[in-house]
């Protein structure tokens, strides 16, 4: 029985690790509810296996594994994705314009979206706007920029320019970490894009599992005042989730 639950306990360290890019030891043990010190060995024992590699306090996904990083990550928490998506989409309003930012999170919209009436897509994900195209009674504006090939999105200023050209009623947005102080993004020039994208909202709407509490990336996106609604799971921890709704922000727990 240890042996089975130290394979899961690794596969699940693999999920974690590949889905971030970067993850911290106490993270990982908070996570995982196990010790720090069992999280350890069990780092050193992946990157002897080529599955990661550690780092001074925690690990990194290793190169060249920009493909099963975003297969992992969607697989991970697969089950709250989906519930996050349809309470989001039930927010969405007929014959309204959304934009709908890239990540598996948000992604998981897709699926609830198809029967919302006079429903306009601007999305800087050409997986999300590949999704969309099968149903052609939703009108999908794919916005330009340089393509972040790990996730499949659009960046940079050819992304904000386009932009200015549209009127977006809500903005669905996933992220790397969110509590109390906001939200923050691990890669920088996707940070500054993002900014620009919630800005051109009128509202913004952000999903995120419980387990993008206590990440903290190292780009600071947006305070609370920014966020409109935030769709998490009920495990999301209580005293962030007191906090947010005390700074304004419409919490919706599923």
């Amino acid at each position: 029985m240890t042996t089975m639950l130290g394979a899961e306990r690794r596969k699940q360290l693999v999920q974690l690790v590949h889905g971030e890019g970067v993850a911290q030891v106490g993270e990982l043990a908070r996570r995982l509810k196990v010790s720090p010190s069992t999280i350890r060995r069990d780092l050193t024992d992946l990157q002897s296996e080529g599955l990661l590699a550690r780092t001074h306090g925690g690990a990194v996904a290793p190169e060249g594994t920009e493909e099963p990083v975003r297969q992992l990550r969607s697989k991970a928490f697969s089950m709250e994705k989906q519930r996050l998506g349809r309470a989001a989409a039930a927010h969405v309003a007929p014959g309204s314009t959304i934009m709908v930012t890239g990540g598996t999170t948000t992604q998981a919209m897709t699926a609830f979206l198809v029967d919302v009436p006079e429903l306009t897509v601007v999305t800087n994900s050409l997986t999300i706007a590949v999704a969309l195209s099968e149903h052609e009674q939703v009108d999908v504006v794919v916005l330009g920029g340089y393509l972040r090939h790990s996730e499949m999105s659009l960046l940079g200023h050819l992304t904000r320019e386009a932009l200015d050209e549209l009127s977006v009623d809500m903005a669905f947005v996933g992220t790397y970490g969110v509590d109390r102080r906001g939200l923050t993004g691990a890669h920088v020039e996707e940070a500054d894009t993002d900014r620009f994208l919630l800005r051109s909202a009128a509202k913004v709407a952000v999903l995120a599992d419980s387990s993008k509490f206590g990440v903290r990336g190292p780009v600071r996106i947006a305070g609370p005042e920014r966020m409109t609604y935030l769709f998490t799971d009920v495990d999301a921890p209580a005293d962030e989730v007191a906090a947010l709704r005390e700074a304004g922000v419409t919490v919706v727990q599923v």
